[in-house]
């Protein structure tokens, strides 16, 4: 049995989360704000003729896999369902450590809890978050490329494009920094399943009181810069993110009932002189 040698180090909870209500309390506003601007004279309801089924097959294929965005760009479908799978499991993972947390704090034992304190949660968690972690910086690496390397004649890069890319690459590359400071503390046989943030290990031998104070500024840095993500998200680009799967889910018997719009084949409307790549 693996011994987790759980890391102990000060963080500032207390403030973390009065800044978290507040940056959430303001995202959702601004975010409700935005959609009822654009939900004013959409259509709610296709009454009994409402295609469930069909919806939920749109919504699979606009979503979750971007069939559009691959019809008019291979290249660009690749970079984007890094970032968006990368982000989505990675917060998908963060939610779930900070409920196992929550029930710890509040003394209440169970399986969740159970699984993330045992070896096998442990080794779960770490693969889990290096592959998508990974996902995530390729990603946003290829992104980086193509914007400022490869930029394409007609793309426009807004400083709101700039911003966007350089926050979501600082928690990326600040996340796996941290886990490396961490990761020097533990012993190689659970450090291997780390296999992207032991590359970010300090040299030398390093103990709990040498590191606290670079793991406690670390983790400030990487949560408060999360926070500032939450705060920008209304006003970024990202918030296509949220409103694209309620508009299409809103529109898509509709949709469905055009089939020249989206059935069979969405590649013969295709845009006058869109690239294929």
């Amino acid at each position: 049995m693996l011994d987790l040698h759980t890391i102990e180090y000060a963080k500032p909870w207390a403030i973390f989360w009065a800044v978290a209500v507040l940056a959430h309390g303001y995202m959702d506003y601004s975010f409700f704000r935005i959609w009822k601007g654009w939900s004013r004279g959409t259509r709610t309801g296709t009454g009994p003729q409402r295609n469930l089924r069909a919806a939920l097959k749109i919504w699979i294929a606009e979503i979750l896999f971007q069939r559009q965005l691959f019809i008019l760009s291979p290249a660009r479908w690749g970079a984007h369902m890094l970032i968006f799978w990368g982000f989505l499991s990675l917060a998908l993972l963060s939610l779930t450590t900070c409920i196992a947390a929550a029930l710890g704090m509040a003394d209440i034992y169970g399986a969740a809890r159970h699984f993330f304190s045992s070896a096998r949660g442990h080794i779960f968690v770490k693969l889990w978050g290096d592959t998508f972690g990974l996902f995530l910086l390729i990603g946003l690496a290829a992104s980086s490329v193509r914007r400022f390397l490869l930029r394409p004649s007609q793309q426009v890069t807004e400083q709101a494009d700039t911003l966007l890319l350089l926050l979501l690459l600082w928690l990326t590359l600040s996340g796996f920094v941290l886990e490396g400071l961490r990761l020097s503390l533990v012993p190689p046989e659970l450090a291997r399943y780390s296999f992207i943030g032991s590359l970010f290990i300090p040299p030398g031998s390093y103990t709990i009181v040498q590191l606290q104070p670079w793991l406690t500024a670390c983790w400030c840095l990487h949560a408060f810069s999360a926070l500032g993500l939450l705060l920008y998200l209304p006003h970024s680009k990202l918030i296509h993110s949220i409103s694209a799967p309620l508009v299409i889910a809103l529109n898509a018997s509709a949709e469905f009932a055009r089939k020249d719009i989206y059935w069979p084949d969405i590649s013969k409307h295709r845009a006058t002189g869109s690239p294929k790549d």
